[in-house]
């Protein structure tokens, strides 16, 4: 339902480029071929599992004579590729990625610009607003009239500086106000 040729269950999520249509090709050969790779393996499986099951006596002794210990050590030591490999190439892009990516950029950016960072802004801000709490009315109106006028101001400046500043910078701008420490 999923595999082939003449399937359209994933219709044109993937696209593949005429010149890549490989597929069609592998349609139209013989059968043998096909199931060859099949075959194969379970006749090795099957294979295996006798010589295992039965010829033991035979596999020590090839193992034992001096082509068995050559072919054994071909395929056990295997050159030694996979040691190099995992050695001097997996291990030093599993060291990277993890100093990198997990530790300056998982817990390090985002983490600081992310939740840790909104939350800590968000206490800190939020008891220096507290400090201007006194119990007088006044100074609360005074602060709701002092806010409302730097909006409404910020309004009637943009109607005048708008096509010569653009608002992004402004943003930015006050944004970083939030982040300047006070002496």
């Amino acid at each position: 339902m999923i595999i082939g040729f003449g399937s359209d269950f994933w219709g044109n999520a993937i696209f593949t480029s005429s010149e890549n249509m490989n597929r069609v090709d592998s349609e139209f050969i013989t059968h043998i071929y096909k199931i060859l790779p099949v075959v194969l393996s379970i006749l090795g499986a099957t294979s295996s599992f006798l010589l295992y099951l039965f010829g033991g006596e035979i596999l020590i002794q090839l193992k034992m004579s001096g082509f068995g210990k050559k072919i054994y050590n071909f395929f056990n030591k295997k050159w030694f590729f996979d040691k190099i490999y995992n050695e001097f190439i997996s291990q030093v892009f599993f060291t990277i990625s993890y100093t990198i990516t997990y530790k300056t950029i998982d817990r390090g950016i985002i983490e600081v610009f992310g939740p840790m960072g909104l939350s800590s802004i968000i206490i800190k801000k939020g008891s220096d607003i507290s400090k201007l709490q006194s119990g007088y009315l006044y100074h609360y109106t005074f602060l709701m009239l002092t806010g409302l006028t730097l909006i409404l101001g910020m309004r009637r400046f943009w109607v005048l500086v708008g096509a010569v500043a653009d608002f992004k910078i402004f943003f930015l701008f006050f944004i970083l106000g939030f982040f300047i420490k006070k002496i």
